[in-house]
């Protein structure tokens, strides 16, 4: 999935809301995650090459490869 500018941007102000009530120390990985999947470019396409290698692992052995 390459998600459109405007998704990005949607996050990103989940991601702000959420912070402003946590505070930026929440703890909570996941936020952390995906604020630098919405601003690194390298680490999204890091992201879906490593999704991308886990499908064809499961594939292989699935099907017995």
């Amino acid at each position: 999935m390459n998600p459109t500018p405007q998704q990005i941007e949607k996050k990103l102000k989940q991601i702000e809301d959420f912070e402003k009530t946590w505070g930026e120390d929440h703890g909570q990985t996941k936020v952390y995650a995906m604020k630098k999947y919405c601003l690194d470019q390298k680490y999204r396409e890091r992201v879906h090459e490593f999704n991308k290698a886990s499908q064809q692992t499961i594939k292989r052995y699935t099907n017995g490869y």
